[in-house]
């Protein structure tokens, strides 16, 4: 269940005294000797990532896989969480102060077109609808890449990679064959995926996306438009370089990006469970008897 919903339950507990604003006591002062700020991190990783060479597959692929969990990452909001935010304070489930992990455009916003703005951002999805990853739908691209804890496989045909989440038991196929998209008819919650290698990076896009995910805790979304183009890059043995793209000529004015770090699970003992998230879920049925909906994209469909 989200941060979000938690805090709808405020309403049904004792008030009490809200705490003061809290940094997020996970994130360290560096990671892989780049700071730790997100900005800071992408563009020292990027410099990282042209001298190292990684290890390799015993086809000569650079070799990803094990199991990973993402730092410099809070699922509140894409664009940072102030101080000042109310939420920070909310007595059941407050958010974190964190930094934007939006790193492009330079504002570090959402570019959004004028009649998206008042949609996301705490807009009317926040207020209206239920968080598609508290109805265990999934947390959707690129939401899933900070849920901890995920794998990643390439089998010996390179013909495929293989990400693996926790969250929501999400499993993901990433075709790297050179195989084209389907048409437009076809649209999933997590879309359809297609890798390539440039160089020492994988790259994934990933389009025919239905829309009905939500980036953050704050209802910042995109459309059915939408394309994303993730690049994960080993910058030293146990550290990656995350970095996704997203274009939606529906609802932004440009594209944006977002990067955060992936890191190393060393435990030899570590292994993923499955989360009986439909199973587990006990908050759902008090959400949607507040008056909240099923989101389906009802926000933006038909603009």
């Amino acid at each position: 269940m989200t941060n979000r919903c938690m805090a709808l339950a405020a309403s049904l507990v004792a008030i009490v005294v809200a705490p003061l604003a809290a940094q997020d006591p996970d994130r360290p002062p560096s990671v892989a000797g780049c700071a730790s700020e997100n900005l800071a991190f992408h563009r020292c990783a990027l410099e990282k990532a042209r001298t190292f060479n990684p290890p390799r597959t015993p086809t000569g692929k650079p070799n990803l896989q094990g199991f990973w969990r993402s730092l410099l990452t809070q699922s509140f909001s894409v664009e940072g969480v102030t101080a000042d935010e109310p939420m920070v304070r909310n007595p059941v489930m407050p958010w974190v102060v964190a930094p934007p992990e939006i790193v492009e455009p330079a504002a570090r916003k959402i570019p959004y077109q004028p009649w998206a703005v008042a949609i996301g951002r705490k807009g009317v999805n926040f207020e209206k609808y239920i968080d598609p990853r508290t109805t265990c739908s999934t947390a959707g691209i690129p939401r899933l890449a900070l849920q901890d804890p995920n794998q990643i496989l390439q089998p010996s045909t390179d013909d495929y990679v293989l990400w693996l989440h926790e969250d929501h038991h999400v499993q993901r196929v990433i075709a790297m064959d050179g195989r084209s998209a389907p048409g437009q008819a076809i649209k999933t919650w997590n879309g359809l995926s297609r890798g390539r290698w440039e160089g020492n990076t994988l790259v994934i896009e990933t389009t025919n996306l239905n829309g009905y995910i939500w980036l953050d805790d704050s209802g910042n979304f995109y459309t059915d438009a939408a394309s994303i183009v993730e690049r994960l890059t080993l910058i030293d043995p146990d550290t990656m370089h995350y970095a996704v793209t997203i274009t939606d000529p529906k609802a932004y004015t440009a594209p944006f990006t977002l990067a955060w770090a992936l890191v190393r699970v060393k435990d030899p003992t570590f292994e993923l469970f499955e989360e009986a998230c439909r199973e587990g879920e006990a908050s759902l049925e008090t959400i949607k008897q507040q008056g909240y909906k099923y989101y389906f994209g009802e926000s933006w469909r038909g603009r």
